[in-house]
Order: C-alpha cells, then sequence, then structure tokens
C-alpha cells in the first residue's frame, strides 16, 4: 500500500504537466466556440501549471528525461498551437482575412506551433540552455500573442476589464493595423527560435521558489499600470532588457 502510494506521489509532477496540456486542449474548445478569451485563461492558467511542474519534479527528486519530454510536448499545444489558433480567429474576427477567403495573413499564425516545436526540440538537447534562454522562452511567446484576445475583449467591455480605469498606454490601435497581424507572429517565432541569449533567473539557487515570485510580480506591474496591454508591454521590455544587458556584458569583457 505504501509503495503504491509512493508511486502516485512521485507521479505528481508529470500529472501537473499533463493538467497543463489539458488547459490547452480545453483552451482550443473554447476559440473553436468563438471564445477567444476564454482561450486566453486556459493559457494562463496552463502558464501557472508549468511553472511548477519541474519544481515539483525536483523537489521530488524525479526529475528526469520522461518529463522533460512531456513538457516539452505539453508546451507545444498550450504555447503553441492554442495562441497560434487564438490569433487566426481574432484576425478573422477583425475582418484582416474572411473566413473563405485567400490571404497570407491565413497562415501566418502556423508559424507559432511550428517554432514552437522546433524550440522545445532544440532546448531539449541544447546544453547551453541549462543556465540560461537563447532565443524568447515558448510560454512567455505564447501569453504574448494570447494576450491580443484579453485586448479585444477589453475594447468590447468598458468596465471591469481595464485593471485601472485609465491605463498610462492604450495599444487597441494595434486591431486596426494589418501590418501587425502580419509581421507579429512572424516575429515572435523568430525570437523564439534566434540565438540571442536572453535574461533568465535560473541561476536564483538559494531561493527556489524566488525566480517565480520575480517573474509573477514582473508580469503584474506592467498589467497594473498598461491594463490589457501589459502583457505585450512585458514581452517587448524583456527584449529590450535581454538586449540591453548583452551589450553590457560584452563591454566588460571586453
Amino acid at each position: 500500500m505504501k509503495s503504491s502510494l509512493k508511486s502516485w506521489v512521485l507521479e505528481v509532477p508529470n500529472l501537473i504537466t499533463l493538467s497543463n496540456l489539458g488547459c490547452g486542449l480545453v483552451g482550443i474548445g473554447f476559440v473553436m466556440k468563438g471564445l477567444e478569451w476564454m482561450g486566453f485563461v486556459c493559457l494562463l492558467l496552463g502558464a501557472f501549471l508549468d511553472f511548477f511542474d519541474g519544481l515539483a519534479a525536483r523537489k521530488l527528486g524525479v526529475a528526469g528525461d520522461m518529463g522533460k519530454q512531456l513538457d516539452s510536448l505539453a508546451d507545444v499545444v498550450t504555447f503553441g498551437v492554442l495562441p497560434g489558433l487564438i490569433w487566426k480567429s481574432l484576425m478573422e474576427y477583425n475582418g484582416f482575412c474572411p473566413t473563405g477567403s485567400f490571404c497570407i495573413n491565413q497562415y501566418t499564425w502556423m508559424m507559432i506551433p511550428l517554432a514552437a516545436a522546433y524550440r522545445l526540440a532544440k532546448f531539449n538537447i541544447d546544453t547551453r540552455q541549462t543556465t540560461g534562454f537563447i532565443g524568447i522562452p515558448t510560454p512567455m511567446t505564447g501569453m504574448a500573442l494570447g494576450s491580443f484576445a484579453w485586448m479585444s475583449y477589453s475594447m468590447g467591455h468598458s468596465t471591469g476589464v481595464w485593471i485601472i480605469e485609465k491605463p498610462l498606454i492604450d495599444l487597441s490601435s494595434l486591431f486596426s493595423n494589418y501590418y501587425v497581424w502580419l509581421y507579429m507572429p512572424l516575429l515572435a517565432s523568430y525570437m523564439m527560435i534566434s540565438e540571442i541569449p536572453m535574461l533568465s533567473l535560473k541561476r536564483v539557487k538559494n531561493d527556489p521558489l524566488g525566480k517565480y515570485k520575480l517573474i509573477l510580480l514582473g508580469m503584474i506591474l506592467p498589467c497594473l499600470l498598461f491594463g490589457s496591454t501589459g502583457v505585450i508591454v512585458y514581452y517587448f521590455g524583456y527584449i529590450l532588457v535581454s538586449i540591453l544587458s548583452n551589450f553590457a556584458t560584452q563591454s566588460v569583457d571586453q
């Protein structure tokens, strides 16, 4: 009995990962029903679970290749396929590619899950990323693209959606820009598979929960200031700070 219970306890990290995958599948179902904002909620819940499956595995001493591969498969769905479909659905809803017509925008969303799959496969065998990231992590990319569903929902609901009444920056005009819908998926996909070193909190060892607290705080503050555009602000801010950090590091090395 104790042996059976112990074996189930050791499967907790994999159950968390499978729950992440389940969030992605449920989110896809919502998007197919035209509820993109609910798809984004599922994406956020999946991101929360994704943060803690690895932590649980290390705490229980069961971190290994099985968990790594399962995590990548779940991430392809939740942070690749789901945000890609959210983007496609919003694109059609905003009239940039009417359903049944042919346009190049109809296919750019596919780059998101394709790049996510490539990045995750590469990440699993890339020994350079044990202490840092090269290219933007897939979950962050998925949340940034998926947050357009939150922006779209906020535009149609004037009360109770913005975290503050008047955000400092309103990026809702992005929805009327054709080139955003054309190039944003391509830019995000490139940043996932790029060779650009990005900031990482993997080096935080003394306080295992400290890095998760910093990540959570870093995402909440922009949302408090910028409302539903906060996730996008955080995404581009992360890119900018990482690039500046790279320049600073190179200057010190020279």
